[in-house]
């Protein structure tokens, strides 16, 4: 940490002008600035005790940087956190850091606006460094915070620049939560150190690393996953100095395809929490790197101190680690300090040999923990979390192998009661998959959330109650179906959007000619009636959440029921002339409209049957629609058909709320005044009965859990719902990369 904050005041002065750091935005933080920046926040830190433990949960960019810099020049212990902060992360870290204080979003805000007791802080002073502290994924147990000294963390970073990793002429662009022990490393501290820029590059997308890569990006710290997935899509990397993959294992196919791709040798890094980097593999087998000592111990030899006789290639056993860089202590569930082994030698859980050429090889793991997309999840914490569902009896989770190299996490669980309660009770019958979800979204990280779920009456156990991990577990016979249709996503039962239909349009012809009717007699004016309801808002708002989905510049995108081409309009203003941008919708009345608007294609088509060939676009949207389709699984399967591997789906909606006044407030609202001020702003009475339609099918719309239980049945990955403003909806998931 030490040599962290004398690389930030060095470039500062040296170089200062020389970006350090830019923003998804495109925004870049200077050297200068980073060092302003840390000064004020090491300023504003309040607390009379030295070596204060400050826990920092920031989204990945300068205000990340600018407060780990900061803390350590006010003399305290930096403690990442993941951001967003899960329930149950913030509730270990206050049992288990000493009088932990916190740096986020609201403390930033605040420290901004308002005034504040200045600590003195007043030099920079290396020697006031004192350590860091990360939250280790854990082997065989819980995770576990661990404390690293400022001369561990200066020489694993020195061993990063002896590498070669990251060089000062670096462009480095970073996908990697920077609060993770391997994001820390690679995009924050070995940049800084060499005096390199960081992109913060924000979720992966196949089209977002397309673009970096074109545009000048020299270093790539990635997971395996990410190498296949930009392997497979053929693209350019004129730039590309340097590429090391990490958190999960390497298969030799997607090696062979990504340097044969790249035309660069792809590095293999092998670490972790406790240890920094053990060994880099660069095709020939780990090499461990400088002050670090592999061992394997032999499976019949059980004392550590007997590695020396484990140096044989012929066995496969644990993998022990003594290094320079071993952490200093970890935490306990109170609070307690336990040193780092005193014999030196710390057990990884993984399992390994020693190949003839010297290298090394993890060949499996012994520990609990399993990698999804290359962050760690550990089984005891999300089944600790499920168990607060007042339905779930005990949970177990396991890995679900969805490719060579993808992970996900599976949930199986007893209900509460007996069999016959459940049969009697409604309060014992299993919650859903997407019930579950919605329960565990703000306690454990996005990657966490179970994918498949398995009811059934017993999990498999020892005679003394212990839970069989090993054992696969299976469906009991009396929700078998429920379970195979939550495990399956081909097994799309119909999800209507509607809970009803309104009168005298309960069938789907119909519907089908009203709904074509009534947009095309209100087209002309609908989007002067729909902005002057929403006063305005729509615009700005789906530009940024396109753009949040990935839509670039030479992207394809679809608009499903694009109606006047609003959304389709502003998709082409971002992926520029050399993209593709269809708007698609049952409507000629509306697509006149869309085509005067400028939209360059047009196409006449519904959401449950689009006309296009599988993996054509890399972004598919849907506004305000979802109610006037038949089948929600039909729609989001299309739109997942039509995407490609890593494409995005991004839906707009208008909820309706829950609590009972704005519930009422937003009734009378829909009902009365939007439609009121539709007529006004089109002048065409026609918009009034369009709007009450409108109205009426809000009021009936599926909840935002059911919506994303039908995108999870439809195959999609890392779905999600967000709310603004208590009424705005936004839905997104990507389609899997294999």
């Amino acid at each position: 940490m030490r040599s962290l904050i004398e690389a930030v005041a060095h470039h500062a002065s040296d170089r200062g002008n020389h970006p350090a750091i830019i923003e998804e935005n495109g925004c870049a933080v200077t050297y200068r600035e980073l060092l302003e920046r840390a000064m004020f926040i090491a300023n504003a830190i309040e607390t009379p005790t030295p070596r204060s433990i400050i826990a920092i949960s920031l989204p990945s960019g300068p205000d990340l940087w600018a407060a780990v810099v900061g803390v350590s020049i006010a003399g305290h212990v930096p403690a990442l956190l993941p951001y967003p902060l899960p329930a149950t992360i913030a509730t270990k870290a206050t049992n288990e850091l000493p009088q932990v204080k916190l740096i986020n979003d609201a403390w930033i805000r605040h420290v901004r606006t308002e005034p504040h007791h200045a600590n003195g802080t007043s030099r920079v002073d290396p020697a006031r460094a004192a350590g860091l502290i990360l939250l280790s994924s854990g082997t065989t147990g819980a995770s576990r915070f661990i404390l690293r000294s400022p001369e561990a963390v200066d020489q694993i970073g020195a061993t990063l620049l002896e590498e070669e990793l990251c060089v000062p002429t670096d462009l480095v662009g970073s996908f990697l939560p920077m609060s993770h022990a391997y994001g820390f490393e690679h995009a924050l501290l070995a940049p800084i150190l060499s005096g390199a820029t960081v992109r913060a590059l924000g979720a992966f997308s196949v089209e977002t690393a397309t673009k970096a890569l074109a545009n000048g990006i020299r270093s790539l710290p990635i997971v395996p996953i990410m190498a296949r997935a930009l392997a497979e899509s053929g693209c350019t990397a004129p730039a590309l100095r340097s590429a090391v993959v990490a958190g999960t294992s390497l298969s030799a196919e997607t090696r062979s395809m990504f340097e044969t791709q790249f035309g660069r040798s792809l590095v293999d890094l092998y670490g972790a929490s406790e240890l920094g980097t053990i060994w880099l593999d660069r095709g020939q087998g780990g090499r461990p790197v400088r002050g670090v000592e592999v061992a394997i111990k032999h499976p019949e030899l059980h004392e550590i101190a007997n590695h020396s006789a484990s140096t044989s290639t012929s066995h496969e056993g644990e993998i022990l680690v003594r290094s320079a860089c071993m952490y200093d202590a970890s935490f306990d569930a109170f609070g307690s300090m336990i040193p780092a082994p005193a014999s030196g030698w710390f057990q990884t859980g993984d399992l390994g040999r020693r190949q003839p050429s010297g290298g090394y090889q993890v060949t499996g793991r012994i520990k609990l923990v399993f990698d999804v997309s290359g962050l760690k999840v550990n089984p005891l914490e999300v089944e600790h979390a499920a168990e607060t569902h007042p339905k779930v009896k005990r949970a177990l989770v396991y890995p679900l192998r969805a490719s060579a190299e993808l992970f996900r996490v599976g949930l199986a669980i007893e209900v509460q009661g007996t069999r016959a309660h459940v049969s009697d009770q409604a309060s014992a019958t299993a919650p859903t998959l997407s019930e579950l979800r919605s329960h565990l979204e703000s306690l454990v990280p996005q990657h966490a959330l179970p994918r498949s779920l398995i009811v059934t009456d017993n999990l498999p156990k020892t005679p003394s109650g212990k839970l069989l991990r090993d054992q696969p577990p299976t469906t009991d016979h009396s929700v078998a179906q429920e379970a195979s249709e939550v495990r399956d996503p081909a097994a799309n039962s119909s999800i209507p959007p509607v809970l009803r239909r309104p009168k005298g349009l309960e069938r789907q012809a119909d519907r089908e000619q009203y709904t074509k009717k009534l947009f095309d007699e209100t087209a002309k004016g609908y989007d002067h009636s729909s902005g002057a309801a929403f006063l305005r808002s729509g615009r700005w708002y789906r530009r940024r959440m396109l753009m949040k989905a990935g839509l670039r510049e030479g992207s394809s995108h679809l608009d499903v029921g694009s109606g006047t081409g609003l959304c389709a309009a502003l998709g082409q203003t971002i992926v520029g002339p050399r993209g593709r941008v269809v708007a698609l919708d049952p409507s000629t009345g509306m697509l006149e409209v869309a085509k005067r608007r400028g939209v360059r294609e047009i196409v006449e088509g519904r959401a449950e049957k689009l006309p296009f060939p599988n993996a054509t676009f890399d972004v598919v949207s849907m506004s305000y629609m979802l109610r006037h389709i038949e089948d929600l699984s039909c729609a989001f399967s299309e739109a997942r058909r039509v995407l490609k591997p890593g494409g995005r789906i991004v839906i707009f909606e208008v909820t309706r709320p829950e609590s009972f006044v704005p519930r009422v407030a937003f009734d009378v609202a829909m009902w009365w005044v939007v439609p009121g001020v539709g007529v006004v702003a089109s002048g065409r009475p026609s918009t009034f009965p369009m709007m009450r339609y409108w109205a009426e099918t809000i009021e009936a719309a599926a909840r935002p859990a059911r919506i994303v239980e039908a995108l999870d049945r439809s195959g999609f990955v890392g779905t999600r719902h967000l709310l603004e403003l208590g009424v705005f909806s936004c839905y997104r998931g990507t389609a899997p990369i294999s």
